[in-house]
């Protein structure tokens, strides 16, 4: 009636009523249709503040309760206890080492001996507000010579996501505030840019440093992932520090993967295994897993990194999706009918393709890489696709009697056609695995953390706190079997109420996999995916930074 009355008078107020309807209905569309609204709405929407060239990956996030507050500050103080735990445990046994042994109080050095744990967790302290810990390891971090390795050959990939990625993220997360970090960086990454002198520019994947002045011999059965894997860190540097040289190189490598792309044995998707010398890219075996994983993780982040100044890392990810789509992800016959997409492994013949449904805890990443994607490319139906994925990870961790996913599982795909319900048949089919799995193959926890990096990022990217839920549950099952009296140790069986330890805490559980976790329940703008890119291993690289011409 009031809106009526104010179109039909013919008073003298009926101007000002006019007026006063207009601006309602304005406030009314700004409100509820303008970017910034819903959580749930906003996939093509552009942050204020920041150039129209750039990407919004976060959620709009709406005001907490008082309650919903001390929860979260709480369970984020439970997860910065047991980063402490496992830190002290590192500093009073194994300090200067690459990593400890949890059990025994010892220590080890597989990865160079350049204090792989120390340098790993430099801006996970940062993040956590563990200062005075952040500087002492400053201080020791000037004793290591990163010219003279402590092993005759160095792991190209290892070192670059680890250590020159721990340094480049210490620097980008502190603001720049400690020269030290970029000086050692950059002699880091002079060094290792040697193992980059082959005759077509694909570095080696271990450089035996001694061999001073030689060209390098490429290899055949090289990872892919040894060296799609070296683009962002690269980058980072070359930005930071100006010497272009860092990411010329880089391009070259990725130019080589780029020209292979169409011509696989599955187009779109690259083999697991390659041949540097040529290259040649013509294996037959296909895995998102272990050996190609961040391969395919970076293609987005760097697109990202680069501020979209070119196409082509963004167009070989959409290439890559829709061939994965299609063949990779498959959903599987589960208790309850669940809704959810696993990712599995492929085999290329000459009269087709094979998958095999073996599923990875390292391939639960691809549903935080397909979320970023969906985010880049502005499509609901990619960020549904992300949620099925990280679902599925999700879905493991809960049908275990520990409530944690084993290392490598297989379940049973649903039929091409027909129906795809769980039956009682189902059930007595799955050799004791009544959960679903029908094999177990690899029933370990080695302290992964790439479930939690997908719920994490699904959390950032939806705003929907049931992810927040999904990850404190892992959380709880992952501390109550892995934690002792040093740190915490991978388990060998998840799948036994008889958990046994294994010595062995990889630098992995402090840089990623609790940084995760305490990230899930940190304020949306620390390390906002809007203003930073996380490597491999968690460290944050700023956005928008030291941009360069392409």
């Amino acid at each position: 009636m009031f809106w009526r009355r104010c179109l039909l008078s013919r008073s003298p107020n009926s101007k000002r009523q006019l007026r006063f309807v207009a601006i309602v209905i304005i406030f009314f569309v700004i409100f509820f249709f303008l970017p910034g609204y819903s959580s749930y709405q906003d996939i093509n929407t552009t942050r204020p503040g920041v150039n129209s060239s750039s990407f919004r990956i976060q959620t709009t996030f709406q005001p907490e309760s008082s309650a919903v507050r001390r929860i979260r500050l709480d369970r984020q103080q439970q997860v910065r206890k047991a980063f402490l735990h496992a830190w002290k445990g590192y500093k009073e046994f194994a300090w200067l080492h690459d990593e400890i042994l949890p059990l025994s109080g010892g220590a080890k050095d597989p990865y160079v001996g350049w204090a792989a744990t120390l340098v790993d967790s430099l801006d996970a302290l940062y993040i956590l507000g563990l200062h005075d810990e952040f500087h002492q390891a400053l201080k020791a971090l000037d004793m290591i010579d990163f010219t003279k390795p402590h092993s005759e050959r160095v792991p190209v990939f290892e070192t670059t996501i680890r250590y020159l990625g721990g340094l480049l993220g210490a620097y980008d997360i502190s603001d720049g505030k400690y020269p030290i970090l970029l000086e050692k960086a950059d002699e880091l990454g002079d060094f290792l840019f040697r193992a980059f002198n082959t005759t077509n520019g694909i570095p080696v994947p271990y450089y035996w440093w001694q061999k001073v002045d030689e060209v390098l011999v490429g290899e055949s059965g090289v990872l892919v992932a040894q060296i799609g894997s070296l683009t962002l860190e690269f980058t980072r540097l070359a930005q930071l520090t100006g010497k272009r040289k860092y990411f010329d190189g880089i391009s070259k490598i990725m130019d080589h993967i780029d020209k292979a792309q169409n011509g696989t044995q599955i187009p779109g998707l690259w083999p697991s295994q390659v041949d540097t010398v040529g290259p040649s890219f013509g294996g037959s075996q296909f895995t998102l897993g272990a050996w190609a994983d961040s391969l395919y993780e970076y293609l987005p982040k760097q697109h990202l990194l680069l501020d979209g100044k070119t196409n082509q890392y963004l167009k070989m990810y959409q290439f890559a999706l829709e061939s994965a789509n299609k063949h990779h992800f498959f959903r599987a016959k589960t208790p309850g009918n669940q809704d959810i997409l696993f990712t599995g492994d492929l085999s290329a013949y000459r009269d087709g393709i094979s998958l095999r449904s073996d599923v990875q805890h390292l391939g639960c990443f691809v549903g935080g890489m397909v979320g970023l994607g969906a985010r880049i490319n502005k499509s609901p139906s990619e960020l549904r696709t992300a949620i099925r994925l990280t679902d599925s990870c999700v879905w493991a961790y809960q049908n275990t009697i520990t409530g944690i996913m084993p290392e490598i599982f297989s379940v049973e795909p649903c039929p091409a056609e027909g129906s795809c319900k769980w039956t009682a048949e189902d059930a007595s089919s799955t050799s004791g695995h009544d959960q679903g799995f029908t094999a177990v193959r690899d029933s370990s926890y080695q302290l992964r953390p790439e479930a939690i990096e997908s719920v994490f990022i699904m959390y950032r990217i939806t705003g929907d706190p049931v992810w927040q839920e999904k990850g404190w549950n892992m959380f709880r099952a992952i501390m109550n079997y892995t934690t002792t009296p040093i740190a915490n140790a991978r388990i060998n069986d998840v799948t036994s109420e008889n958990v046994r330890q294994a010595d062995s805490m990889e630098s992995f559980w402090l840089a990623e996999t609790l940084k995760y976790f305490f990230l899930l329940f940190s304020e949306p703008d620390v390390v906002s995916l809007d203003d930073f890119v996380l490597n491999t291993e968690a460290h944050p690289f700023r956005q928008r930074d030291n941009l360069f011409a392409l």
